[in-house]
């Protein structure tokens, strides 16, 4: 491999549950996300962002039911986790490990970006998913 060659590329889909489009769009998006995460051969891993306060939404669990037949490994942060004492981020995690249990590898991390709660954690498990002989 070449010294100026990417291990790997994170790439950003978009939330399309929260633009300010028409449902024909979103519907068409929706497919075209679908499509993508069941099809892309390169993809060794899936982070799925979700906001601690407001749990597994519907559109969420339209994701997450195209993304379990893919066997792909998944890493969901629990954004904004600062707002939430700890004893209640524990609750949020077992909760939305419930719901998502049919995944099969699943790792939940609360997660703040202010606060930098959950963020090695979470460096961790993509840094290992990228090179896992590299990371201890």
């Amino acid at each position: 491999m070449q010294p100026d060659t990417p291990l790997a590329y994170l790439v950003d889909l978009p939330g399309y549950g929260y633009a300010a489009v028409d449902h024909d769009t979103r519907d068409e998006w929706a497919m075209v996300l679908g499509d993508y995460l069941r099809s892309r051969s390169a993809l060794i891993g899936i982070v799925l962002l979700l906001d601690i306060r407001r749990g597994l939404t519907k559109l969420d669990q339209q994701l997450v039911n195209w993304i379990a037949p893919t066997g792909k490994p998944l890493l969901v942060l629990l954004t904004k986790a600062d707002k939430f004492a700890f004893g209640k981020r524990k609750q949020a995690i077992m909760a939305i490990n419930k719901q998502l249990k049919a995944i099969g590898q699943l790792e939940t991390i609360a997660f703040s970006s202010t606060q930098r709660l959950g963020l090695d954690e979470a460096t961790h498990h993509i840094e290992n998913w990228i090179s896992p002989t590299v990371v201890p």
